[in-house]
């Protein structure tokens, strides 16, 4: 246990040891090259471009070559050797030259980086804000929650968008188009706010946890990124300051680190259970939730600290430990499952026939997450496709009491050209916390 809990110390360690050289590394490289820091982004990202399509065409190319080496020469016998030559073709070009990426930026401007980067990238941009601030008059006037998913599309269009309206810049031009691509870091403001929101319900809710401090800490780097972006563009290199800081602070530092608080956070959910007799439902998912968090970060060895395991046994020692896991347990977890076989497939009108499959076990994900999401499924080909079947996964929770008579004749779904009919559904899921622990979805796709 000590030894597991000193391994894992020590790996967050060297996570932070390498994110902060990197980023400090590429700080150092900016400021060196003397250049703006629009300029040294842009011209760093056409030769990470650059070096990415030309090693794409060596992995093909090497491929194909050694593939028919190894079926005329060898036999057949040997296609080990490809992945080696590979691995070979990564280490000798790839990485040494993504590194010499950042150390010397010195690329042109050219017509074809532009129309890639301001006309295609950033009209992508434009369009996602406008689609959000679309999604934000809908909430106003139609007075709705947000869902569960707009934190990730709104970081994921942070990381994306920042690079993108920071490479525009370095063009230097006075259009429309520049004057609104230099007001997007202003107008994502208000997506700080909606991303606030939707971590803070969860916080609210069910305490901190590793995956939610972190996004706390994004909204903290947006913010800083933006406050500087307003006082002085001159000065926005120092982002990569900003999260060497931040990194370090998430992962080493002593009480505020992503473990300790949240194991703290959890901690304090479970110590509901000993000052009280009886409980609201907020007050069972919080404590359940904490007491399944620290278990399993017991279970891990890796997470906690004998400190914090003595806790947890201490604390229930007060009452019944069976308790915790049984506070209105028979309506607590959740299980559906469907089955229906199917001899015949009616194939007319269809020009292919695949077996898919798709199952999944979550930590964080919840039934509202699954229901506001595609679903990524893989045929019996290795092929994967995303599909929204959302409304037919809400049938079967509304008719979980009835599933196997109402499965077996509402188990075909039709999506415009396409159509599945399902052989097996089963999921499992809190029924206070909606966290999902478990779902599988079997069947076959008809596509015309």
């Amino acid at each position: 246990m000590a030894n597991d809990l000193f391994l894992f110390r020590l790996s967050r360690v060297m996570i932070c040891y390498l994110l902060v050289v990197w980023v400090i590394g590429i700080y150092y490289n900016y400021k060196k090259s003397g250049k703006t820091f629009n300029e040294y982004i842009f011209k760093t990202f056409i030769k990470i471009f650059k070096t990415n399509l030309i090693y794409g065409i060596f992995a093909i190319g090497l491929a194909i070559v050694f593939a028919i080496f190894v079926y005329l020469i060898l036999g057949g016998k040997g296609y080990l050797l490809i992945l080696r030559v590979e691995i070979l073709l990564t280490g000798l070009y790839y990485i040494p030259t993504m590194i010499y990426n950042f150390c010397n930026p010195e690329e042109e401007n050219g017509k074809f980086a532009k129309i890639v980067i301001k006309y295609v990238l950033g009209t992508l941009v434009i369009l996602a804000f406008a689609i959000i601030y679309m999604y934000i008059i809908k909430i106003i006037l139609l007075r709705d929650i947000p869902s569960n998913q707009i934190f990730r599309i709104l970081t994921a269009l942070f990381v994306v968008g920042l690079p993108t309206w920071t490479m525009i810049q370095s063009f230097k031009e006075e259009s429309l188009f520049d004057t609104i691509n230099n007001k997007l870091p202003i107008l994502f403001i208000p997506f700080i706010f909606l991303q606030i929101y939707a971590i803070g319900v969860r916080i609210i809710t069910n305490g901190v946890t590793i995956s939610r401090y972190l996004c706390v800490m994004v909204i903290i780097f947006e913010i800083i990124y933006t406050i500087i972006y307003l006082k002085n563009k001159e000065k926005i290199g120092n982002i990569f300051i900003v999260f060497a800081i931040l990194t370090i602070i998430s992962t080493i530092v002593p009480y505020i680190n992503m473990v300790t608080l949240s194991n703290l956070s959890q901690q304090r959910n479970m110590r509901i259970y000993t000052k009280k007799q009886e409980y609201t439902d907020e007050e069972i998912v919080k404590i359940y939730g904490g007491y399944n968090y620290l278990k399993q970060s017991i279970e891990a060895k890796n997470y906690i600290s004998k400190e914090d395991e003595r806790f947890i046994e201490n604390e229930l020692k007060l009452k019944d430990k069976n308790n915790v896991l049984s506070l209105k347990q028979n309506d607590q977890m959740i299980y559906i499952y469907a089955r229906k076989d199917i001899d015949e497939i009616d194939v007319e009108g269809y020009k292919k026939l695949h077996k898919i499959k798709s199952n999944s076990s979550y930590l964080e994900e919840t039934i509202d997450d699954l229901l506001n999401d595609y679903i990524k499924f893989e045929t019996d080909g290795g092929l994967e496709f995303n599909l929204n079947i959302s409304y037919k996964i809400k049938e079967y929770i509304e008719h979980a009491r009835t599933i196997d008579s109402y499965f077996e004749y509402e188990n075909e779904i039709q999506l415009d050209n396409k159509k599945i009919l399902l052989t097996d559904f089963s999921i499992t899921y809190n029924n206070f916390t909606k966290e999902i622990s478990y779902y599988s979805i079997y069947g076959y796709l008809l596509e015309k």
